[in-house]
Parts: structure tokens; sequence; C-alpha cells
């Protein structure tokens, strides 16, 4: 067991740490817990300044198997200790593997990384926190079965962290709440269930059908702190006789509304089924370039309209880009080609690239176009670089192509907040959300740099703020833009679906309907199933009973700093 050996103070840490650690370690064996500072800053928020630690945890415990995760929680009730678990932790830009409230043990669920069963004929999978969209890929190919995952574009995090948090994907399979099917939960009290048709002991088909008898549970434990998630079945797609990977570049601004009216269409009817995704000028540049932000532009202030056009031509990726996928039998996809090309010739200037592959061999072929990347170097291959990033994630091949973006600030290694707010799809309300989040961005003095995922029915903006942690003050001041804009958005109608650990409390107290009566359900349900509140206290702004007047959280003012030789 890795222990502090700089902090004399040990013996003041709250809530029988101590004695919680001792016995965590024989359960999972010593070295699987630490409480050594070097081993516990990999679990604190990557992106946050250096010196800050209001979300650093004291210990870290690793356990192996569900009945581990059950000793744990047991362990933790009887010792005060509060947890956060996490599956791979690699959420960046809402807080990673960091905590809400700092001080206590995050419950590190990585070597539990089993795939358990992956079944060929009914298309599904059934995995383990621990398991990363690149194992199940990697563990497809080497079997060599038809089939393709739904990923996110960057593939190292957990395929259940990533559904539980309301992640997406670019397949059809992309809405990866509605793929899932089937979990197992340990609870507060260290007892573990199964829902829906796998309840059963004899349980066959507890991950092909989302609903059995009763009540729902699976949508409780996601986005909460009910329980730790130790077993998920997922849904895969059959691999397609046709691929057809496309691009389409709106030369003009004006013409946005334009594009989502012709879209929304061949989303409701299933014409396109994935999510396409709509990304503006700042937005390619910033990630895709190749090249810092002085080389556009040295100015600090939001970036002007004449660097817009310059970064347009330079880049040739127009004022704003979709990428989407079509799949399916020959004849199929030829329709829904035509369909689009129809639909999209509407757009006045819009310009659309189709590139069409065999699903036998689209993988290799594009596993083959990463070994050998011919784009041109800086913002000349900046809409190559997207093609081939865009086509692989459609497809399920994941990569972390998009970490690129993290080299826009140049004073130092780059980290960003995002904010997240939905709208409904239709060209009037997709203008008039990216105009609000336009001039909100440019009186926060901050780039407006945006990607809209389009679904049926609505639009999720993602405003990508990028900021370098070593420098404290832009930190603070894009925690702050963040905090801003959940505000103004709410004023505006707009609801956020996800945020930084930060911003939490901020984002719960958006949903105010009827005196925050959705708040108020999920904390009479935080009350019955975690009474002591020791699972993620404060996660998504449902905070325990002991916890929930503000005054009684022991939570530290951002920024805080701790100074050598005291508790962290």
């Amino acid at each position: 067991m890795n222990t502090r050996t700089d902090d004399p103070s040990t013996q003041t840490r709250p809530g029988g740490l101590d004695v919680a650690v001792e016995r965590f370690a024989a359960v999972v064996g010593e070295e699987h817990v630490t409480t050594d500072p070097s081993q516990v800053a990999q679990f604190r928020d990557p992106y946050a300044h250096p010196a800050w630690v209001e979300h650093e945890p004291a210990a870290v415990v690793s356990p192996a198997s569900t009945e581990e995760v059950q000793e744990v929680v047991r362990i933790a009730a009887e010792t005060g200790v509060h947890l956060w678990p996490i599956s791979q932790g690699r959420n960046n830009g809402y807080g990673g593997p960091a905590p809400r409230l700092g001080g206590g043990v995050v419950v590190n669920l990585r070597r539990m990384n089993r795939i358990l069963q992956l079944d060929e004929e009914l298309a599904f999978a059934v995995v383990q926190p621990g398991v990363r969209f690149f194992d199940l890929f990697e563990e497809i190919r080497r079997r060599r079965l038809p089939l393709w995952p739904s990923i996110p574009d960057l593939g190292w995090g957990s395929i259940v962290g990533n559904t539980l948090d309301h992640g997406i994907g670019f397949t059809p399979l992309g809405d990866h709440q509605a793929r899932q099917c089937g979990m197992e939960v340990v609870l507060a009290d260290g007892s573990v269930m199964r829902t829906g048709l796998g309840a059963m002991t004899t349980a066959r088909t507890g991950a092909l059908r989302k609903y059995s008898y009763g009540p729902s549970a699976d949508g409780i434990f996601m986005q909460s702190n009910y329980g730790i998630v130790t077993e998920m079945g997922c849904w895969l797609v059959p691999q397609p006789e046709v691929y057809v990977a496309a691009d389409v570049v709106v030369e003009r601004d004006e013409d946005l509304a334009a594009l989502i009216d012709a879209v929304r269409p061949l989303l409701l009817d299933g014409t396109i089924p994935n999510h396409p995704i709509v990304y503006n000028t700042a937005l390619v540049a910033g990630a895709l370039s190749d090249v810092p932000r002085s080389h556009w532009q040295q100015d600090p202030g939001p970036l002007t309209e004449e660097t817009m056009l310059r970064m347009r031509a330079e880049t040739g990726c127009g004022a704003w880009l979709m990428r989407f996928a079509l799949y399916g039998p020959a004849a199929v996809v030829d329709a829904q080609q035509a369909l689009c090309e129809q639909a999209l010739a509407r757009v006045p200037s819009a310009r659309t690239s189709l590139r069409r592959m065999d699903g036998a061999t689209a993988v290799d072929e594009l596993l083959d176009r990463a070994r050998s990347d011919t784009s041109p170097a800086g913002p000349a291959g900046a809409v190559a670089r997207l093609r081939h990033q865009s086509d692989s994630t459609q497809a399920g091949v994941p990569s972390l192509d998009l970490l690129e973006h993290l080299s826009w600030d140049e004073r130092g290694s780059g980290g960003h907040l995002d904010y997240s707010p939905v709208a409904p799809l239709d060209g009037h309300s997709g203008r008039a959300l990216c105009d609000f989040l336009d001039g909100a961005c440019r009186d926060l003095g901050v780039d407006f740099a945006v990607s809209l995922m389009l679904t049926p029915r609505v639009m999720i903006a993602v405003v990508s703020l990028w900021f370098a942690p070593a420098d404290e003050v832009g930190t603070r001041e894009a925690y702050a833009t963040v905090r801003s804009l959940v505000q103004r958005g709410a004023e505006q109608g707009y609801g956020a679906y996800r945020t930084h650990l930060e911003h939490m409390d901020d984002v719960a107290a958006t949903y105010d309907w009827n005196d925050h009566a959705g708040l108020r359900l999920a904390e009479r349900l935080k009350d019955v199933l975690d009474p002591q509140g020791i699972l993620a206290p404060g996660k998504q702004g449902i905070w325990p009973g002991s916890m929930r007047d503000p005054a009684d959280r022991p939570l530290r003012p951002l920024g805080t700093h701790v100074e050598p030789g005291t508790v962290s």
C-alpha cells in the first residue's frame, strides 16, 4: 500500500479515512490502494491549475470485481468516507477523474476491464466499466466479427462511463443511453442488483430488451449518485454492405438555418441514421489546423471577422462544415444518397463531398489511411484531417486525433471546458442559438468555437473554451465564463445536458420548474438509496441530506491552494 509520507497531519483527516484505507487494502491488495500524493495526483482534474486542490481526492482504491466493489462500499459506510466512482475518468473538460467533493476516495474501476459477452448474431456486448472503446474495437477485430461499435470522438474513454454521463456516438446507435441494455449495480448498502430482464436468476435476455416487468431502473443510475455500475449491456451495429462518409461545406454563415432545415427531415425519417455534427470555422481551425492561435490572431480578444475569413480561406472549411454518414445495403444507400444530395442542393452555398466504401473493407481502409497520412501540414490540411477523423469515428474506429486542439494555446499544456446547451432542431432556433452564443462569447471576451450535434428533434451545441491551465488567471476566467454562459443560457430557455464538476450546482439550479421539483425528487431518491450520502456527493447537484444546505458542504472555493506540509 502506498501512503503519504510528507503529511504530518494525516491523523486529522476526516471520516475515518486511515481506517478505511487499511481495510480497503485487505480487500483489494495493498498495491491497489494509495494515498501517495504523486499517485493520487493522477486522479485530479487534468485541466485544473496545478496548484488548485478543491477537487483533489485523498486516496484511490482500485477493485477488480463486483464483490470487491461491494466490500469497498460497505467499508465506506462503516467508516464515513465518501466515494467517487470512475470507470476510466477520461471525460476531460468536465473534470476527468476528479471528485466533486475533494478529500474522499476515488473508486477506480479500470481493473474491471473484461468483455463478458460479445455476440455476433444478436449484435451486443456486455462489458465491465474499465472496458474502453479501444478495447471493444480491438476485440471485435481480433475475432473478425462483422460488427461496428458506436464510439465518441475520443476512443480512450469507458463505454460504461460515457453512457452513464449521457455520452453520444456517431454510428446509427449513437444515442448511447438508448443502446444501453441492462446493468449490474452495487448500491450504497453494499448489495447488488441487476436491472430489466437481467433481474431473473435464469435470465437469457438481460442485454437484449431494455424493458421487462414493472418500473425501469436503468435511467436512475445515469448522471446520478445512487449506485456503482459494475456491468452493462450495449448494442452494436452490424457491419453494413456499404458505408458512405460525407461532409458538407457551407461557405456563408447565414446559410446555417437552411442547412438545418434541409437535414431535419432526413433525420426524422431515418434517411440519415447517425448524428451529424456541424462545426464552425473557429472549431475546425482550433482543433485541426495544426497551428496555434497566434498564427491567426495576436490580439487576445475574440477572433475578428477578418481572422475568420482568413481561417476559411486557408483551411477551406467554410463558415460551417457538417459531417454525416450512410449505412446499409447498396440499394438502400443509393436511395439515401440521392435524397441527401437533393435536400442539400437547396442550401445556397453548400458543397457536398461523399466517400463510398465497401463495408467489409472500410475499417481496414481507414486504418491504412491513418498509417499513411498524406494530408498537407498546417491549415491547408485541416479539412483532410477532419475528414479522416470523421470517417473513422462514424465507422466505429477509435482514435485520439482531436486531442490536437490542446496545442491551440501556446502558454503550456492545453485544457478546455465545454458548455453544452440544447435547442430545437429547426433553422430559426439554430440561428438564434448560435447568435446568442456568439454574442455571449464576444461579450465575455472569448472565442466562439462550437460544434452542433444534430438529433432528429434537437441540437446539442458544445462550446469549447480553450485555455492553458498553467495560467491561473486565464483558467479562472474560463471557469467564470462557463458559469456565466450557464446562467445566460437558462434565461433564454437553453438547458445544459452535461457540465464540469465546478458547475454542477449551477446547472442543477437552472432546472427550476415548480420550485425545482425534479431536483427535489432526485434528493428524495438519494435519501432512500444512500441515506449516509457516501456515493459521489454533489454529482449533478444531488447532495445527501447532511449536505443539502450549502453551508454544510465541506467545499473549498475554486482556486484553493494548499501550502506544503498541510492536508490536501
